[in-house]
């Protein structure tokens, strides 16, 4: 039996050939591959209802696309694919988060690739492209007027939630040491050496993590499952805590596919838990403030209330990617 991603891979090649037309391979890293498009025709990865107006958007508010935007298998692309036709309908959202929110009164705006107003984390990069960006951000208000947020964090066949990378580290074996003496990360983590932040905000007193379980594993809890949670929920911390405040509420979130259950099972436990989401929500001091969903829960959600003018979308995410 193939696996989920085995699968997904086969599906994309049947649409690139059958649908898309192409036969030519596409390279990655200097290798040809059949889930991927040519570098030339990687717009045909978007849905035609958006094409153009996404490629403007994205321009426009200079955003980066991902390196990886020809491969059929992109989450950013998906993302895109789902939710930007949604931005000239964001009631369908509101039928959606109103499922978890009871106080949402309604949805004023969809973007993508939010970094929100400073640089908190002094990244070099910008939106989209080496700094902390959440895939997606949903902007809702709710009963009592007050603007709040949700980022999300957008995933597809990928097997994790991203790991701190080694490269520049002179002495990655200090990330298997870190865990257990979590207050030394001045002279133990690399990141922290190249000036970010991320430890000085975990460990404040205002820190949205709990402090006691990250020393129960003795390699640093972000060098394997958490290092995109971990950067995504200080993220929507620092936007909630910011002065003057922008939001009432900024929550964070995951989206991903419900059969990808490679993503939600670590190959290593984590305070005895191996799903790494029911991990990071253990971890934080409010819990309230960390969502999971899955794309086929979103789109049962929706799928009762949809517009006349989304059909065609709709039918699309069904030939695309057998939603």
């Amino acid at each position: 039996m193939q696996n989920f991603k085995e699968r997904i891979e086969r599906h994309q090649c049947e649409y690139k050939t059958k649908i898309l037309g192409i036969e030519e391979m596409g390279l990655w890293r200097g290798k040809g591959y059949p889930h991927i498009l040519p570098k030339r025709m990687w717009n045909l990865n978007l849905w035609e209802g958006i094409r153009e107006e996404a490629e403007c958007y994205f321009e426009g508010n200079e955003i980066a696309w991902h390196d990886q935007r020809h491969n059929l298998l992109s989450s950013q692309i998906m993302c895109v694919n789902i939710f930007f036709p949604l931005r000239q309908h964001l009631d369908v959202l509101k039928i959606w988060l109103s499922h978890y929110f009871n106080d949402l009164e309604k949805v004023p705006n969809l973007d993508f690739e939010y970094i929100g107003p400073k640089n908190y984390f002094n990244e070099p990069g910008g939106r989209g492209r080496n700094m902390t960006s959440s895939d997606l951000s949903v902007t809702w208000q709710d009963k009592e007027g007050k603007k709040n947020m949700l980022l999300l964090e957008f995933k597809f066949t990928e097997p994790d939630f991203g790991q701190c990378s080694k490269q520049g580290n002179p002495d990655p074996s200090r990330c298997l040491s870190l865990g257990k003496d979590v207050y030394s990360y001045k002279t133990k983590c690399y990141r922290t050496e190249v000036g970010r932040p991320y430890w000085d905000m975990i460990l404040s007193d205002d820190g949205p993590l709990q402090q006691e379980p990250l020393t129960k594993e003795s390699y640093c809890p972000f060098r394997y499952d958490f290092y995109q949670l971990m950067r995504n929920q200080l993220l929507a911390h620092r936007i909630q805590s910011d002065s003057p405040p922008l939001f009432n509420r900024v929550g964070f979130g995951v989206i991903y596919h419900a059969d990808n259950e490679a993503l939600v099972a670590m190959a290593r436990p984590f305070g005895g838990e191996r799903n790494p989401l029911k991990a990071w929500a253990n971890l934080l001091k409010n819990q309230k403030t960390f969502h999971a969903f899955t794309v086929q829960e979103f789109l049962n959600a929706i799928g009762p209330n949809l517009h006349s003018e989304l059909v065609n979308w709709r039918a699309y995410l069904k030939q695309r990617y057998d939603l």
